[in-house]
């Protein structure tokens, strides 16, 4: 009989730990998810030419156009080609950098903030591009305490995804460090070998119009995902 008591007393530890909340995981509950992604929502998206669309027929009409339009969301699309939490573009000026655009945009009141990329953060180190992905996302956390803030990863077709691989894990740990909600997808495997050529533009680096297309599908279902309870939710 003690022994089954004893037996009894290792596993309680293990029962509680099971709900208790991971200290770096989102802020985000699945009902403000739910809220903030639902049509008619004012959103901001932040990002580079991914976000502008360059690849694309016109060159201006990408993934954050599509996903808007599906969405039926009231959106305020930013998108600078070359630029990204640390690399300005060609104008050499931080008024470019995604934190310093944030900010300009102060006078908006989103529910959804989409801050995407970039690629063009490659040469940056890990250390300084976290602690600028981190801050950026602070700061519109702060900006605006009642939105939802997610951060999209850099998102190139193959063989480009591969060279991005070290620049997704520092967004990825400068999201969870501001613990905001993170997709990613190099580690998704939203572009293969196997579809990249389906959808690359012609220079490689970009996506065309299927491409575009394919992105917002699969940023859509992934801030659904947001909407589902976390397991710390479902232990309340």
């Amino acid at each position: 009989m003690s022994l089954g008591v004893a037996g009894l007393l290792v596993l309680l530890p293990t029962v509680s730990d099971a709900c208790q909340p991971d200290p770096g995981a989102p802020t985000v509950s699945a009902s403000e998810a739910a809220s903030a992604i639902a049509a008619g929502s004012d959103v901001l998206i932040v990002g580079d030419s991914y976000t502008t669309g360059r690849g694309s027929y016109d060159g201006m009409h990408g993934w954050a156009q599509d996903l808007v339009a599906e969405r039926g969301w009231d959106a305020t699309i930013d998108g600078v080609p070359g630029s990204g939490y640390v690399n300005t573009g060609r104008s050499h000026s931080s008024a470019r950098t995604y934190i310093a655009r944030i900010e300009r945009h102060a006078s908006l009141d989103p529910e959804l903030v989409i801050v995407q990329g970039s690629q063009n953060d490659w040469l940056v180190d890990a250390a300084t591009l976290e602690s600028r992905v981190e801050q950026t996302l602070r700061t519109a956390e702060r900006q605006w305490p009642d939105a939802v803030v997610v951060a999209v990863g850099p998102s190139a077709p193959q063989p480009r995804a591969k060279t991005t691989v070290a620049i997704s894990a520092a967004v990825a740990a400068g999201a969870r460090d501001a613990r905001v909600p993170f997709i990613d997808a190099i580690d998704r495997q939203w572009f293969t070998s196997a579809n990249s050529a389906s959808y690359a533009a012609g220079d490689g680096q970009h996506l065309n119009d299927d491409g575009y297309r394919y992105l917002a599908e699969k940023i859509d279902g992934a801030l659904e995902e947001l909407t589902r309870a976390a397991p710390s939710e479902r232990c309340s």
